[in-house]
Order: structure tokens, then sequence, then C-alpha cells
């Protein structure tokens, strides 16, 4: 494996990111706790705000994440600790079924 490559390259890129943000959402919206979270939001937005922090977070150099800021998004959600931390073992089960590092996923898994 080619080391000078990003993690985004390394991945399988664009299609790749797509697909782990499309089944970590299906987790996230078909999980009774987290669900009620995402009633009123614009998946699409969501979906697409998403593959651009993750795709730059994992190196990336054409993307560029322009949303808010992560947690001006989130102040006024009330997410409970236990919300937190399910969404985290969803991303990290979809990271790990896709054979990527949880080191790649840390800055954003990390305990708020």
């Amino acid at each position: 494996m080619d080391n000078k490559k990003s993690l985004y390259e390394r991945f399988g890129g664009d299609q790749q990111v797509s697909e782990l943000i499309d089944q970590f959402y299906y987790k996230v919206l078909f999980d009774k706790l987290l669900r009620d979270k995402f009633l009123k939001a614009d998946m699409s937005r969501v979906r697409y705000q998403q593959k651009r922090f993750f795709s730059q977070m994992m190196g990336d150099k054409n993307t560029q994440y322009t949303g808010k800021d992560l947690v001006e998004v989130h102040k006024d959600l009330n997410i409970t600790n236990q919300q937190f931390d399910k969404f985290k073992v969803h991303l990290k089960n979809i990271a790990q079924d896709m054979e990527v590092s949880g080191a790649a996923f840390r800055r954003i898994t990390r305990s708020r």
C-alpha cells in the first residue's frame, strides 16, 4: 500500500465515503434513541455536509467542509450523553465493517 496516499484515497474516495455516510444514517434513522433528532432535518443536506466533513477529515484535498461549526449546529438539540455515545457506536461499527481504522474518526468521536 502506498503510504503517501491519504486515508481518503486508501479508503476508496468519494464513492466509499458516500457509502459510509449512507450506511451510518440508515442505522441512526432506525435507532429509536436517535431518530427523533433527525425528524425535522433535511437529510439530503445533512448527508451532503457530513460527506464533505468526512472527506476533508480523511485527507481529500479537493473537498472543503463549508458547514457551520459542529458545536454551534448541535447546541440547541439537547443531545444526551447516551445519545452521543450511541451515535459513536454506530459510526465505529460502520467504520469497522468497512475496514477503516478507528483512528481516522477519533477527532469526531471523542467524548464531548
